[in-house]
């Protein structure tokens, strides 16, 4: 967040509520919603309601004048993106001496607002900062102007925008043609393409064995995100019988392998990514979806239920005053992974520390998210491996179109089929990721046509936008 230029003020502050609090008053609703603190300090009335008509799924941008207005609401991650980008917005309109609710869009949220966050003049660091922040950052901006027109707080504001139709091949069918159009909106910062890159296969292994050195149980949690490319959330949330306790109930996919090669089917629905359907012990419930869990990973985490969960679960427990009291700790025990110090659950937030963790000596750049990645690439040029004829023969007819098409169409069809699968939710954007590090890796470019195409997009809307 920017730093305000008015000392004697508080700065504006993203704050959760106490959900006893609230509960306990009516209004258990937004009892799970950030709400922005202003400079006084005091409750900021007018970005609240905002906040709480996202948050409900009441308003959306996407559904704005419609009848029926109603939308799934946003996720508490995204809520909680929202709350800090407007509190970053009216701050700055604080100590620009701005009114948030007047602002156009071209002089005081492109040319001020963008522009000092570019340049570095609203930063923490005086450093500018990356397009992708910028951009939304004034995207909720636009948001909640576009609420208060709706609201009656404002006159209208215009967003410009720019719409293209253009022709891209098909992706159902080869050699056919479709129309798509592409809508931007006007001033945004370009933002570069984002590429993949890794730290080497051997430097991830030293980090993952002095994360097992530290502590055993964190990394167990390292490894099982790495062999299955789980987000760090729903490695938190994983249960005590998300992977049946009973191995007689494993459904194994490829008995007919080899044990160190077959693989466990397993459900995941707490804290998945997308819709939410309630809370079960303090997890979101989300869309269900199955992954395969290889089954060396499936024998240590069961080993792990087995003895050290259990030692982790004592020392909870010894906190208890009574026996009832011990009884009902371990009941709502649902977790697998526990704190051996402690007996807590791991959070996503714990993860994230410990992944990070000086005493790791974390590779640069190395997230939990990134490991995802490294799964799919992984797994992708293991598959390449398999396709050699078809690889060779790539590199070296590289101005052949048609081999480079039979090459690409081979690895969409395994992103599909495999990849797809195991990450439950995979953007055309994050597939065409994939494919240009396969195109890096490889030396050819398999996606020429789309980035050709995209690259002409662009520049129509970047030369509009300086005319």
């Amino acid at each position: 967040m920017g730093i305000s230029k008015r000392t004697t003020d508080f700065p504006y502050r993203v704050v959760y509520p106490t959900q006893e609090f609230l509960e306990g008053r009516g209004f258990g609703q937004v009892a799970h919603l950030p709400f922005i603190m202003d400079t006084r300090p005091g409750y900021h009335r007018i970005a609240n309601q905002f906040l709480i008509d996202i948050g409900l799924g009441e308003w959306s941008a996407g559904t704005r004048g419609l009848e029926q207005a109603s939308t799934m609401p946003p996720t508490k991650a995204t809520m909680h993106n929202y709350a800090h980008w407007l509190a970053n917005y009216l701050e700055y309109c604080h100590a620009r001496g701005k009114d948030p609710l007047t602002a156009n869009y071209k002089i005081d949220l492109i040319q001020a607002y963008q522009g000092e966050m570019s340049t570095g003049s609203w930063s923490r660091d005086n450093t500018g900062l990356a397009a992708k922040t910028v951009n939304v950052r004034v995207e909720v901006a636009c948001m909640f102007l576009q609420w208060a027109v709706d609201k009656g707080l404002r006159e209208p504001f215009h967003i410009p925008k720019v719409r293209r139709s253009v022709t891209v091949e098909s992706r159902e069918s080869s050699g056919a043609q479709m129309t798509k159009t592409v809508e931007a909106r006007r001033g945004k910062v370009r933002e570069s393409k984002r590429r993949l890159g890794f730290p080497d296969e051997k430097v991830i292994g030293a980090w993952l064995t002095r994360v097992r050195e530290r502590c055993e149980v964190e990394g167990l949690i390292a490894e099982l995100i790495l062999e299955t490319a789980i987000r760090r959330a729903e490695a938190a949330a994983w249960r005590i019988d998300t992977l049946p306790r009973d191995r007689k109930n494993w459904d194994i996919v490829n008995k007919d392998r080899p044990e160190e090669h077959q693989a466990v089917c397993v459900k995941l629905r707490y804290e998945t990514k997308g819709g939410d359907f309630g809370k079960d012990h303090g997890d979101k419930i989300g869309p269900e979806g199955d992954i395969l869990l290889p089954m060396p990973m499936a024998r240590k985490l069961h080993d792990y239920y087995k003895k050290g969960r259990l030692k982790a679960l004592t020392t909870r427990l010894r906190n208890a005053n009574n026996v009832r009291e011990a009884e009902a700790m371990r009941d709502s025990a649902v977790h697998l992974f526990l704190n051996p110090a402690t007996g807590e659950r791991y959070t996503g937030q714990n993860i994230y520390d410990f992944w990070r963790s000086k005493s790791a000596k974390r590779p640069r750049g190395w997230s939990p998210h990134l490991a995802r990645d490294f799964w799919a690439c992984s797994m992708l040029w293991k598959h390449l491996e398999g396709q050699k004829a078809l690889v060779e023969s790539a590199i070296k007819n590289k101005a052949d179109p048609s081999v480079l098409k039979i090459l690409a169409l081979d690895i969409e069809g395994f992103i599909e089929k495999t990849i797809q699968r195991q990450l439950r939710h995979v953007s055309r954007e994050t597939t065409m990721i994939y494919l240009q590090w396969v195109s890096d890796r490889l030396g050819v470019n398999l996606n020429f046509h789309e980035n050709y195409m995209q690259q002409l997009i662009e520049e129509d809307i970047d030369a509009e936008d300086n005319q």
